[in-house]
């Protein structure tokens, strides 16, 4: 499927003006293979066994296994993303600037592979501490480790893809590849958890199944970046020339720092992804939770459920590919966002007003399939906003004249993490605080829960973080870069580049 859309992006590039695989840009590079394609996104997949596993079960293990307050659990979480989140745009500022013979990005990523992967492992593998004060620095340390190494691996490894085509349809069908391999990620680590380690009789409850979870996730994880880094090296000479600076890094941080905050297209996408993850951070971290106890299902229903959403997420590819040969990316992803806005308000409130079954076979599958479809809406909203932030990259060239895919993707990574850390801070907080959530449940299993209190969590994961979400649809709204506009930028810098070439 996606080397047909891969043909046709490459006729509407000639029929704009463009050389093949050029859509009529910057340089005339040759399409991608199929083989360099996947190769590349295979770093989703690693990208996304890490992503689930922090996301879907870390405050849930650290409250209800290890037995943290939710309080201390969601200050771990944020802390070490706002620390995380500062270093961004240093490690994305001296990517576009480093000079290595294995080029500017590939250093990075091999070198944060190895240490990521432990991390993750370590995270999982919490030995009994005593003190509260330890335990909290064991966690916060092992997950400052595994942040900081993440953010070395994936700001290269995403600003890489932005330089690896030029032409617009061939970027989106490179999201394509990389969505792929991110639901594969996501089908390993839910079957692996849920389907494997933590299907015995104690369930998500079981202290000792979270550490050959962690350690079988670090393996996989050393495995496809490897191949991915090392598998990518010969698309080197695919990337953008880079022009000796007249100046320092460092004396030419504040100035260019100031001149992404000054493009409009990305003030848009960093308040579409800002206020987007406060929204699902804060229902992601609950996730295990509202299934567990809301929805009192087992962990062989949750299973059934998130591997109904990952088949949502393959359903999506297709229907993204066919949309977005007819309409604009803006159009699709704010469209999206107004969905998953309706999909995470409407089953909670249809719940708690008796309409859906309580229990069984019908329950199941009326979750399963607003999980499909909620699945299929975000793949939508994830590969047409990925290709937008390689589209806002072009148009930040023409505006300042320089290159700077690094620090444009970490400034936008800073406030995804920053916001991420403000959602799981106010997951943990409301634990505690706003639903009265116990915590230490693999100690205490039989106690009883309030109706309340289960309302209450029901509540916040589903209508208050779909009432967030919709504010970061706004803000996609006024996202203006359409498909002609880009093809006039890229125009417009082949002519520059050309002039200055000649000069």
């Amino acid at each position: 499927m996606t080397e047909v859309f891969a043909e046709q992006a490459t006729e509407v590039g000639a029929m704009k003006g463009g050389a093949a695989g050029d859509g009529g840009a910057l340089s005339v590079l040759p399409p991608l293979s199929a083989a360099q394609k996947i190769t590349y996104s295979m770093g989703d997949l690693a990208e996304a066994m890490i992503s689930v596993s922090l996301g879907q079960f870390l405050l849930f293990y650290l409250t209800a296994v290890v037995g943290m307050s939710g309080a201390l659990a969601g200050s771990a979480l944020a802390l070490t993303l706002v620390v995380d989140a500062m270093v961004d745009p240093a490690v994305g500022y001296i990517s576009d600037n480093s000079r290595f013979r294995m080029g500017r990005r590939h250093p990075f990523m091999l070198a944060a592979a190895i240490p990521m992967a432990v991390a993750l492992a370590l995270l999982f593998s919490i030995p009994k501490i005593e003190s509260t004060g330890l335990l909290f620095g064991y966690v916060f340390g092992v997950l400052l480790m595994l942040r900081f190494s993440y953010s070395v691996f994936v700001l290269p490894y995403i600003a890489l893809g932005a330089e690896l085509t030029r032409d617009y349809h061939e970027r989106s069908v490179l999201q394509v590849y990389r969505n792929f391999f991110n639901i594969v990620g996501n089908i390993l680590t839910v079957n692996l958890g849920l389907g494997l380690f933590m299907a015995g009789k104690n369930g998500l409850l079981d202290h000792a199944a979270y550490i050959p979870f962690g350690w079988t996730c670090a393996g996989i994880i050393i495995v496809t970046t490897m191949l991915c880094t090392l598998g990518t090296l010969s698309t080197r000479h695919r990337m953008y020339e880079i022009a000796p600076p007249e100046k320092s890094a460092l004396a030419r941080l504040p100035g260019e720092l100031r001149d992404v905050f000054r493009n409009h297209s990305f003030m848009m996408l960093l308040l579409t992804i800002v206020i987007f993850w406060i929204a699902q951070g804060s229902s992601i971290n609950l996730s295990v939770y509202t299934y567990s106890y809301f929805w009192k299902v087992d962990a062989g229903t949750i299973r059934t459920i998130l591997t109904c959403g990952t088949i949502g997420l393959f359903c999506g590819i297709p229907i993204c590919a066919f949309l977005l040969q007819r309409m604009e990316k803006k159009t699709i992803c704010t469209g999206g966002i107004v969905l998953v806005c309706a999909l995470l308000f409407a089953p909670p409130i249809l719940r708690i007003a008796h309409i859906l079954p309580e229990s069984g076979l019908p329950l199941t599958v009326i979750m399963c399939g607003f999980a499909f479809t909620q699945s299929i809406v975000l793949t939508n909203v994830f590969i047409s906003f990925n290709s937008m932030m390689v589209d806002a990259a072009d148009e930040h060239d023409l505006l300042f004249g320089v290159r700077r895919e690094g620090l444009y993707f970490s400034a936008l990574s800073f406030s995804g993490k920053a916001a991420l850390g403000v959602g799981s801070l106010f997951a943990g907080f409301a634990l505690d605080y706003l639903i009265q959530f116990p915590h230490d449940l693999a100690a205490h299993p039989n106690q009883v829960i309030e109706n309340w209190t289960l309302v209450k969590l029901g509540l916040i994961a589903g209508p208050g973080a779909a009432a967030i979400s919709a504010f970061s649809a706004i803000a996609m709204s006024r996202y203006r870069i359409s498909k002609d506009r880009l093809f006039e930028i890229q125009a417009d810098l082949a002519k520059r580049n050309g002039t200055a070439a000649s000069a």
